[in-house]
């Protein structure tokens, strides 16, 4: 795909981004892809899945969370099923039973993004107050946006004690002791965007010490972000401030990668990863220390790095008509076991804005890629949440 219209499809999704709900800013590339394994095409197209095309079958599914035990997954679904005034529900699905289950969260709020903690015990989350959708109402409610915290229960809900301030897509470190998380800028009323320069925080839970993880680097976009140890994290985020001046050599420079390692404490930038492949980005990675990724080499792909250096790769099965919107895999999130990516996707022919998404995985050792039907959110089971004392 050339990278004009590359660009294009990322500061279109900027523009279109559903700043009602939330602050997240999507990194999405659209091609037409193919599906193969370590660099060669698939020899049976015809094994590739029928993923949803039907419009008004797609759901607003958000960012993936998958359970050290590689059998559940946590995602954010916002509809007016449950909820007239367009809420957001945090579910959670057994991969096996295929059963739904659904976190009965306090009312008055748009639930953001949710994610198991490493070791399974927790769910962190971020949230908005409620609004009425006007630009200065969202501005508002995302300048009080809140992190919350429970058991995987549902016990002894929380809110964190933090200052205020956009605030979105918590994680939990690998001893459950730290919450990091991105802090952003509200931009001025009618910009294209509801904000900018992105910087990972994080709270000590022991202490309550909340401040900079390191920095200021100032993204201008953001994605995941995943604990490799302790004092690392593992970005998916793009445009330093540093080089807002010199973006198109910065990038070119490497290769258009969209993926870095911060250490806590770090005030210089080290260089991204992955540039072995071009347009590297939505970073996860398993226990073992494979890494997982979306990048080109060429067409959009999932990609694999191992800890030897060995590079697999998997082509979208998805075939578009030339100028036609794909979407492509979003959201991606590895199984701890390293056993299958999950991801959502556009359901063909919409764009981000319409927020008409299916879930999917890719299983690695076999190359099969799978839709996965989930259940209703009324046909979800209740898991009570009860406020800790």
């Amino acid at each position: 795909m050339p990278r004009s219209v590359i660009v294009y499809i990322r500061r279109c999704c900027n523009k279109n981004k559903w700043a009602l709900v939330s602050a997240l800013t999507i990194l999405v590339m659209g091609a037409c892809m193919s599906s193969a394994h370590s660099g060669q095409e698939a020899a049976n197209q015809s094994d590739a899945p029928q993923f949803e095309t039907d419009p008004a079958k797609g759901r607003d599914f958000r960012e993936i969370s998958v359970h050290p035990n590689g059998e559940e997954l946590l995602f954010v679904e916002c509809s007016r099923e449950l909820d007239p005034d367009g809420g957001c529900s945090v579910l959670r699905y057994h991969l096996t039973a295929k059963n739904l289950q659904r976190y009965t969260l306090p009312d008055g709020y748009f639930y953001i993004t949710a994610s198991f903690s490493p070791l399974g015990n927790y769910v962190v989350m971020s949230r908005v107050p409620k609004h009425d959708g006007s630009q200065e109402k969202v501005r508002q409610a995302h300048e009080n946006s809140e992190i919350v915290l429970m058991k995987t229960d549902g016990t002894d809900f929380k809110v964190l004690p933090l200052a205020k301030g956009n605030k979105v897509a918590p994680i939990m470190s690998p001893d459950e002791t730290r919450v990091a998380y991105w802090r952003s800028t509200l931009r001025p009323s009618g910009s294209k965007t509801l904000s900018s320069q992105f910087d990972v925080w994080e709270v000590n839970l022991n202490t309550r010490q909340d401040s900079l993880y390191a920095g200021p680097f100032s993204f201008f976009e953001r994605s995941k972000l995943q604990y490799l140890s302790q004092d690392d994290i593992l970005v998916g985020t793009w445009g330093p401030k540093e080089y807002a001046q010199s973006m198109t050599a910065y990038d070119k420079k490497y290769n258009n990668s969209h993926v870095y390692r911060i250490q806590r404490g770090m005030t210089t930038l080290s260089e991204p990863m992955l540039t072995e492949v071009e347009w590297a980005s939505s970073p996860s990675i398993d226990k073992t220390g494979n890494l997982y990724f979306k990048g080109q080499r060429p067409g959009i792909s999932l990609f694999r790095k191992t800890v030897q250096g060995e590079i697999e790769q998997w082509k979208w099965p998805v075939r578009y008509a030339p100028g036609e919107w794909g979407g492509g895999p979003q959201n991606l999130i590895a199984d701890p076991n390293g056993s299958y990516i999950a991801f959502t996707y556009e359901i063909k022919g919409t764009y981000s804005r319409d927020h008409k998404r299916g879930i999917g995985l890719l299983i690695t050792q076999t190359s099969e890629w799978r839709v996965l039907n989930i259940p209703s959110p009324q046909a979800s089971t209740q898991i009570t949440v009860k406020t800790a004392n």
